[in-house]
């Protein structure tokens, strides 16, 4: 069930790297889908959210990309969330390497330095350094996050903790609302009676990794990255943005790969289908590859991605972890074999470990250690 990016999708994205800017061609087409009848059900009838499921099943077979509104998440919790960060990532170096994670806590969320990450997943290209930093988060104690490990906090910054833990509570919501709105395009999709809660009953008892990335305003060389081309392996991501710079790898009306920008919708969520959800459509839905454009900026750019189940309970039962197969219509064979979501991720770090001559972690000690895959 290793769902690596194909040699096809590697020469996809070169083909793209050697050709026009995305500046000198339109934006991606990313349908914008109000969710609210799904967000607030007691408000939505049967017909609007037989029309959702549609417009998100349309979205999830085309370019795997959608910007959701209607979502229900508060604008003071996004604005206090964007706040928090800002004062965050502007502070001292001395102040914020405070929060770099500590061996004691078992997993790598806190701080990240400025180009210490590597992301491509394209292992046979050069992996320049990522040109930002960032800092992650999970379930905090009080969310019952402490099966999970634990999060670092800035104690120089007042209020940053609750801005952090509201912002997260609200992701989780919004992940359910979405598992639901994959669960039943699923089900039509594939002609399979599946249960909405379907999706939701499979993650558990993972949680999601939310992390906040920050994009100094510089002027990047021809040799430097935001962020290299990849796809997510989780089962789909939630972006929060405040400024352009997301691309999708596709193909135009003449065949040519290229990328295209994903326009910011104020606002908005953009969603994408990611690598998981693709085996478990049995590749109906698409994880395309996508990047972070070298842009030109004089302000910085802040994006938090949330990356749904990709935090994995530190101790755990291993005969206790559901093994997920590929969702196939009626005389359709599945592609997959069925894994628990451990599995996957232990396998596609094994492999990426490997090929990229580093140390794989034993996942079978520290559960939490998958907290350091969001960004690949």
């Amino acid at each position: 069930m290793s769902h690596q990016i194909s040699m096809a999708s590697e020469h996809r994205a070169e083909e793209a790297d050697a050709g026009p800017p995305s500046s000198s061609s339109p934006p991606a087409t990313v349908p914008e889908i109000d969710i609210s009848c799904f967000a607030f059900p007691e408000k939505g009838s049967e017909r609007c959210r037989e029309e959702v499921v549609c417009q998100a099943l349309a979205a999830c077979t085309n370019l795997g990309f959608m910007n959701v509104v209607g979502h229900g998440v508060p604008q003071p919790i996004i604005g206090g969330l964007l706040e928090a960060l800002s004062e965050f990532f502007r502070s001292s170096l001395e102040q914020k390497e405070t929060c770099v994670p500590s061996s004691q806590n078992l997993t790598s969320r806190g701080y990240t330095h400025y180009k210490a990450e590597e992301v491509d997943v394209f292992l046979t290209r050069p992996r320049p350094r990522a040109l930002r930093e960032a800092f992650s988060f999970g379930p905090a104690d009080h969310q019952n996050g402490r099966p999970f490990g634990t999060n670092t906090y800035p104690d120089f910054i007042p209020d940053f903790r609750p801005c952090i833990d509201a912002y997260y509570t609200e992701m989780e919501r919004l992940e359910k609302v979405m598992l639901e709105i994959f669960t039943l395009a699923l089900a039509r999709a594939s002609r399979q009676p599946l249960d909405p809660g379907y999706l939701q009953q499979q993650i558990q008892p993972n949680r999601g990794l939310m992390k906040a990335v920050w994009y100094p305003a510089c002027e990047p060389s021809a040799k430097d990255v935001h962020l290299g081309a990849h796809s997510d392996w989780s089962p789909f991501t939630i972006l929060l943005t405040t400024a352009a710079g997301l691309e999708v790898c596709v193909k135009s009306e003449e065949g040519v790969a290229q990328w295209r920008s994903v326009p910011v919708i104020p606002g908005a969520f953009t969603i994408n289908v990611a690598d998981l959800l693709a085996c478990w459509s049995n590749d109906r839905f698409v994880s395309c590859v996508h990047r972070v454009a070298n842009i030109v900026s004089n302000e910085p750019r802040i994006s938090v991605p949330y990356f749904s189940t990709k935090i994995m309970p530190l101790d755990f039962v291993e005969s206790a972890e559901k093994k997920v197969g590929c969702i196939c219509a009626p005389g359709e064979r599945p592609k997959y074999e069925p894994l628990s979501v451990r599995d996957y991720f232990k396998r596609n770090f094994d492999m990426y470990a490997s090929k990229s001559g580093g140390t794989t972690v034993e996942v079978q000690k520290i559960g939490g250690a998958y907290d350091a895959l969001q960004s690949i």
